[in-house]
C-alpha cells in the first residue's frame, strides 16, 4: 500500500508539473519570444550531418516553429508537437506566411499519438527535454521518442548545464540548498537534484531541471539509446571537440543519440 501511495504522489505531483509548465507557455508574451525562424549555427551543424536527405523528422516541443519551418524550409517532411496550444496555433500561422506545408499538433511528449517507427529523426531543440516532470518524465519522453523513431533513427537535443559559471550558477545553487532543506523535513518544492521554481514575473521556465551529462548519457542508454555525439554549443560552433573545460562554459549542451535495436524500454512508471 505504501508503494501505491508513492505512486500516487508521483503521479499527482507529475500532472501539477505538467499543467505549471504548459500555462506558462500559453501566455501571449512568452510565445512573442519563439516567433523567430532558423536553426541556430550548432543546429545547423548537426542537421546537415545527421538528418538525411528525405528524412521523416518529428519536432518535439516545437514551440512556435523555429526549428520546424527552417527544416521545411530545406525539403524535409516535418511534424511538430507542442503541449501548447497556443505556440501550435503561433506555429501554424507562422508556416503560412513562410510558405511552407507542417504538420503541427498539440501534444504530450510523455503520449505521443504517433505511430510507431514512423519518423528517421526527432528533434527537441532549446533544452526542452528539461521541462518535462522529474526524472520519471523525461525518461517517458525519451522511451516515447525510442518508439516513434525508425531503427537506427537520430535523436538530437539540448540541455543546459548545472556546472556552467555563468548569470544562473546562483540559481542553481539555492535550488540545491533547498534541496538539501528538503531532504532534512523542510517544506520545499524540490525533489530531485536540478529542479529548479522561479516565480518571478520575468522568468517563463517556472519549473526546470537541469541534469549532469553523465544523467542524460545513463538514461540514454536504459531507454535504447547509443550516444554517438555529445558537445557544448560553444566547441561545436567553434570546431572543437569536447574538453573537461566544457563542464564549465556557458551555454547549451548537444547530444546525437542513434536508436539501438532490441525489443525497446518498458513502460515507466512514476
Amino acid at each position: 500500500m505504501a508503494g501505491n501511495g508513492a505512486r500516487g504522489e508521483g503521479e499527482r505531483r507529475a500532472r501539477l508539473l505538467r499543467e505549471l509548465v504548459r500555462s506558462s507557455y500559453e501566455q501571449p508574451v512568452v510565445v512573442a519570444r519563439y516567433t523567430t525562424v532558423g536553426l541556430w549555427p550548432a543546429e545547423e551543424i548537426l542537421a546537415l550531418e545527421h538528418i538525411p536527405d528525405q528524412a521523416r523528422v518529428l519536432d518535439l516541443g516545437c514551440g512556435a516553429g523555429r526549428c520546424a519551418i527552417a527544416l521545411a524550409e530545406l525539403g524535409l517532411e516535418v511534424v511538430g508537437v507542442d503541449l501548447s496550444r497556443t505556440m501550435i496555433e503561433a506555429a501554424r500561422a507562422q508556416a503560412e506566411l513562410a510558405g511552407v506545408q507542417v504538420e503541427f499538433q498539440v501534444m504530450d511528449a510523455m503520449d505521443l499519438e504517433l505511430p510507431a517507427e514512423g519518423f528517421d529523426v526527432v528533434l527537441c531543440a532549446y533544452n526542452g527535454l528539461e521541462l518535462m516532470p522529474g526524472c520519471a518524465g523525461k525518461k517517458r519522453a525519451l522511451a516515447e521518442v525510442w518508439r516513434v523513431l525508425v531503427p537506427g533513427g537520430r535523436f538530437l537535443f539540448s540541455s543546459h548545464s548545472l556546472f556552467a559559471l555563468n548569470f544562473f550558477a546562483p540559481y542553481r545553487f539555492l535550488a540545491f540548498l533547498r534541496l538539501c532543506l528538503g531532504r532534512l523535513g523542510w517544506p520545499v518544492r524540490e525533489r530531485e537534484l536540478g529542479e529548479r521554481f522561479i516565480d518571478d514575473e520575468w522568468e517563463e521556465a517556472k519549473y526546470l531541471q537541469i541534469l549532469p551529462p553523465s544523467t542524460w548519457k545513463r538514461m540514454l542508454q536504459e531507454v535504447g539509446f547509443k550516444l554517438v555525439y555529445f558537445n557544448t554549443r560553444q566547441r561545436l560552433e567553434s570546431g572543437r571537440g569536447w574538453g573537461m573545460g566544457g563542464h564549465f562554459e556557458d551555454g547549451e549542451r548537444f547530444y546525437v543519440a542513434a536508436k539501438c535495436g532490441g525489443t525497446g524500454p518498458q513502460k515507466s512508471t512514476w
